[in-house]
């Protein structure tokens, strides 16, 4: 008589993500760039001010570090961000200077600090991208290079710029409504977001939401 042995289920073993051993967390990766922009041996332009690490001072790793992007050309130093949100913008009120938040812009777009109060007062309605460059170079900064707006109704929003489009009315809405008002010159760009969502799909019935991208060269 042959006797059938039922196989012993095993447990699934939990899955774990992958995790680079080369990644690590970004105020470790500003201690390492700083540390090197200020070794004995380090070379640096003429104009350079030689404030390596400001930001890290600052704090502003543990505001930036949820919405940073490493440039995916391997440019040294430099992340990028898309999403900024109300609650960021608060804390960075907070922890930069007055004067940077008056004179930092993206050459002829808004202050950063107009950026950052306007997020701050209409978190529904907005979240700003731009990019950060990092304790390793001379021009160290955090800079805003435009904003994302929601808006209740869809607009006429085209590349082209026809007569239909309603690209001067979103701008105005953004410098009256808002209060990002001290842009030196239009966005170079201005067209709808067709990038991520920010919150979970529409239900059925509901509409979805509509973001449009302003942008300063």
């Amino acid at each position: 008589m042959t006797t059938t042995t039922t196989p012993t289920t095993r447990p699934a073993l939990e899955r774990r993500r992958f995790v680079s051993p080369e990644l690590v967390d970004l105020r470790t990766a500003w201690t390492l760039e700083r540390d090197l922009a200020t070794a004995p041996d380090a070379r640096h332009d003429a104009w350079c001010q030689g404030r390596h690490g400001w930001m890290l001072e600052d704090g502003l790793d543990t505001v930036l570090e949820p919405v940073l992007r490493q440039d995916t050309y391997g440019a040294q130093a430099f992340y990028r961000f898309f999403d900024l949100d109300g609650a960021a913008a608060e804390t960075l009120l907070d922890r930069l200077d007055p004067g940077y938040l008056a004179e930092e812009r993206q050459n002829d777009g808004p202050s950063i600090g107009a950026v950052l109060r306007a997020l701050a007062a209409h978190p529904d309605r907005l979240r700003a991208h731009g990019y950060v460059v990092g304790p390793g170079r001379c021009d160290e900064r955090i800079t805003v290079e435009g904003v994302l707006v929601r808006t209740d109704d869809e607009l006429v929003v085209d590349r082209h710029h026809s007569r239909s489009c309603q690209c001067e009315h979103l701008v105005r809405y953004v410098a009256e409504d808002l209060g990002i008002d001290d842009m030196r010159v239009p966005p170079h760009e201005v067209g709808p977001w067709w990038g991520f969502s920010f919150n979970a799909p529409a239900d059925e019935g509901e509409d979805e939401e509509r973001w449009y991208r302003l942008w300063w060269d």
